[in-house]
Parts: structure tokens; sequence; C-alpha cells
């Protein structure tokens, strides 16, 4: 009977998984890669496999290459043998489902109960970061999974496994150092808890060493890289995906997480690892809202201890109590049918593929693009045109000047001084979107930029279709 009901439950993740990852790219209207990171790293698993990795003549229009080397590497393995479109569709799919199992195993050597590690592995897939970050090949995909086997592999007390996770604790950095950072404080609580300082010594010599071998050459050389002072506003943003974010984690989930913490809250000092764990990721979301897609984990499980405490729980109205418990459940499904619906429809889309894809066969010349940054990486891609600026800020040239000029030109209605930052960044064509129109950048037909190139009669429009425009700039 048992074997009857775990099959089940093992058949119903399954199906739940493949529902989820898989429905986003059958209901997507454009046949284009969902998000800009495939486009990203098939350009740069190209470079590496032509040993063309000092300079990017195309990000920034023309920096050092200082990409993290994990994602494009990855990508690169498997685009060896096998089809582009398999890696960017089907290679997450199984890095998803080994995912699950993993952190299925982790909850085990937790000593987490049975029922609240399903509720965790079901609330999991229907959040809309595990969505995300296996729809498509994203800058999560691989790294995730080697963090999850990372924390598992930690956790085992055999030699071989402390081995291996030697090796992937120095493999972490080169997929970008703040994972890197964030798995030694995330396994200094560990091992503090369980009084094996010596073992942490290990792993920190491990990372350490590998820290050292990619990052200290470019201090050496360029110094420290510098440091974003923009967009915060949209980065806390994105923390929530009902809030409009990529990747966001649901209002729902963090309700039910509540609850979960006011019933361990019960025990005091008997979980301080787990608050300490929140601490630390509250930490890393205040300078990486990013990581709320691993913050997402752990509140996976403190949602699934939510609806358990929920269910077990007595209220002075049972009706209350009940009424609570399905609106936080029937939110948790919701907010993933609302993202899956989001992604599907998830840049570019055909429209600005195929001006885009138009851009590239009306001029040879890898000239520049100028266009909100969001899209620079898809203008070096799949027009193979140079950008102002796109979202790979490590290391770039002028981070912040490039995205002050970047704004200053959107906004401008003075034709003068458009055309002297045309001219500083020798920029020939602007690329405008309907979603720059609808609030990305204006709100209004006639603002900024937008003015500009329908009154000064140096701007050209040479493309049009129902979502893009290409302005080109008459010398």
């Amino acid at each position: 009977m048992m074997f009857t009901r775990s099959s089940a439950r093992i058949t119903f993740l399954l199906a739940l998984t493949l529902i989820a990852l898989i429905v986003p790219n059958l209901i997507r209207t454009s046949d284009t890669y969902i998000g800009e990171d495939p486009y990203l790293y098939s350009r740069l698993a190209e470079k590496i496999n032509n040993n063309d990795v000092s300079y990017d003549d195309l990000s920034y229009s023309g920096r050092i290459f200082t990409y993290s080397l994990g994602q494009p590497l990855v990508f690169l393995f498997f685009t060896k043998f096998l089809p582009e479109r398999f890696v960017v569709y089907i290679i997450p799919l199984i890095f998803a489902l080994i995912s699950l199992y993993l952190f299925y195993l982790i909850l085990k050597e937790f000593y987490i109960e049975p029922n609240v590690i399903y509720l965790s592995l079901i609330i999991l897939i229907l959040s809309p970061p595990f969505i995300y970050i296996f729809t498509s090949y994203t800058k999560f995909t691989a790294i995730t999974l080697i963090l999850l086997l990372t924390i598992y592999l930690s956790l085992k007390k055999d030699k071989t496994s402390e081995f291996i996770s030697y090796l992937l604790y120095f493999i972490i950095p080169f997929f970008g150092y703040q994972y890197s950072v964030f798995i030694l404080l995330l396994s200094f609580i560990y091992f503090k808890k369980e009084n094996n300082i010596k073992r942490f010594k290990g792993i920190l010599l491990s990372s350490l060493a590998s820290l050292i071998i990619i990052y200290l050459p470019l201090i050496i050389k360029y110094g420290f890289f510098e440091l974003v002072k923009f967009d915060r506003y949209l980065k806390y943003k994105s923390l929530f995906s009902d809030l409009g974010s990529e990747f966001g984690t649901s209002i729902f989930i963090l309700f039910l997480s509540f609850f979960g913490i006011s019933y361990l809250w019960k025990f005091k000092y008997k979980y301080t690892y787990v608050y300490l764990t929140l601490l630390l990721f509250i930490i890393f979301l205040f300078f990486l809202p990013s990581f709320i897609v691993y913050i997402n984990f752990i509140l996976a499980y403190l949602a699934a201890l939510g609806i358990v405490h929920l269910l077990r729980s007595k209220w002075e109205s049972e009706t209350i109590r009940r009424l609570t418990m399905w609106l936080l459940i029937i939110g948790v499904i919701f907010s993933a049918i609302t993202f899956i619906n989001q992604v599907s429809q998830e840049k570019p889309n055909n429209n600005l593929y195929n001006a885009l894809n138009y851009l590239k066969g009306y001029d040879s010349d890898k000239t520049v693009v100028f266009s909100h940054y969001s899209y620079g990486n898809l203008i070096n891609t799949i027009a193979n045109k140079k950008n102002v600026m796109d979202t790979n800020f490590l290391y770039a040239p002028r981070l912040n000047q490039h995205y002050q000029d970047s704004q200053l030109l959107l906004n401008t209605r003075n034709a003068d001084l458009a055309s002297e930052l045309v001219k500083k960044y020798n920029i020939e064509y602007i690329l405008i979107t309907k979603e720059m129109k609808q609030g990305l950048v204006w709100n209004q037909e006639d603002e900024g930029l937008l003015f500009v190139v329908n009154s000064a009669n140096i701007y050209k429009r040479i493309y049009y279709n129902d979502e893009v425009e290409i302005w080109r700039i008459k010398e």
C-alpha cells in the first residue's frame, strides 16, 4: 500500500513538473527562445569554441571578456553533441527533475516528515522562480543544480562525498563570485551548527583558490569592478512575481511561510540554524535581489510547514482558519498559472526577432544600435550589432556613465542634446519597442526621444511592425 501511495506521489510530482515547465513553450505564440539568456550563452559559447575570449566587440560597443564562464561552458558542452534547441528546452527540464530529487534528499537529511517534504516539492514546482529557472536555459539553470548537489554532498559524512563537494566548491566561482560567497556562508552556518569547522576550512580553501585564480588577475589588471548605482527600485520590485517580476516568488508562498515560521518559533532555539539561514538570505537579497530564486527553496519548505500547521492548529473560528488556508493555497496555484502565461510572452517575440534579423541583413557592419539596455544582448546576438549597454554589468566599461547617458538620451526632447549623445556613442540605429512605449521608458507618445525622432529630419524610420520600429540616423 505504501509503494502504491509513493508511486502515485512520484507520478503526480513528475506530471506537475512537466506541465509547469512545458506549457509556457507550448502556449508561446512565437517560435523564438524565451528570454535573452539562451541567445547570450549561444553567442558566448561560440566565442569560447573559437577561442575568442580576450575581447567582446559587441557588448557596450567593446569590452574586455569578463563573463562568468560556467554557464556558456555548460551550454557549449551540450551543444557539442545535441541540437541547440534541445539544449535550450530539454536540458533545463532534465536539470529540474534532478534538482527536485536533490531537494527531496536534502530535506530528508534533516529528518523532515514525509508529508511536509511532499508539500514542499509541490509548492516549489508551482513557484515562479522554479518555473523561470527551468523553462529555458537561464543564468540560474546549471548553477542551481550544482548548488543543490554541493549542499547535499556537504551533508554526507563519507569521504567520497566530501571529496566531490570540494571539487564543486572549486567549480562554483566559475559561474560567478556571488554564488561562491553565498554557498560559503550557508556552509559556515551548517558546519558551525555541526561543530565541524575543520571541514569548513577545507571548503573555504577550495573556494578561495578558485576565486583567486579567476578574479585576482582581473583585479590586478583592471582594479575592482564598478558597482551598479541604478534601478534599485526595480530590483526590489523584482522580488515578487505578483508585482510583475521576471522571476520573483509568490506573495502567497511568502504568507504561508509566515505560518511555517510561526510553527518553528514554538520550539525557540531548536531551529536557530533555520533563522540564521533566513537572515543570510535576507542580507543577500538586499545586495542581490535576484537571489530570491534561492530563498524560494527555503520558502517552499516553510510554506509547506505553514499548510500543515494550518491543518493541525485550532482557531477561534474554524471557518476563518479553513478560508485562510484555502485562499492562500488557491493563491499559490493562481500565481503559478499567471506566471506561466507571463513567461510564455517573454521577449523576444516574432516581431522583435524579425526586426533585429532585418537589421542584421540591412547593414552587414557591426554598427551601434541604441535601445533600452534590456534589449542589449538581443541586439548583439540576433542583429549582430553593437549596443550602448546591456545587462552584463560586471566590469562593464563606464557602467554608470553609460546608464546616465542612456537615460538622458531616452528622455530628452532636445534635438541638439540627442545629437551630441548619438555622436558620443557612434549610434547609427535606434530600436524602439511597444514595451518601451508602455511604461518601460515612456507613457506618452511624444515623450523624450519619441518626440525627437519624429520631429528632427536626421532620423529616418527604416523598419516598422506592430511592436517594433527602427530608426536610422542620417549622416
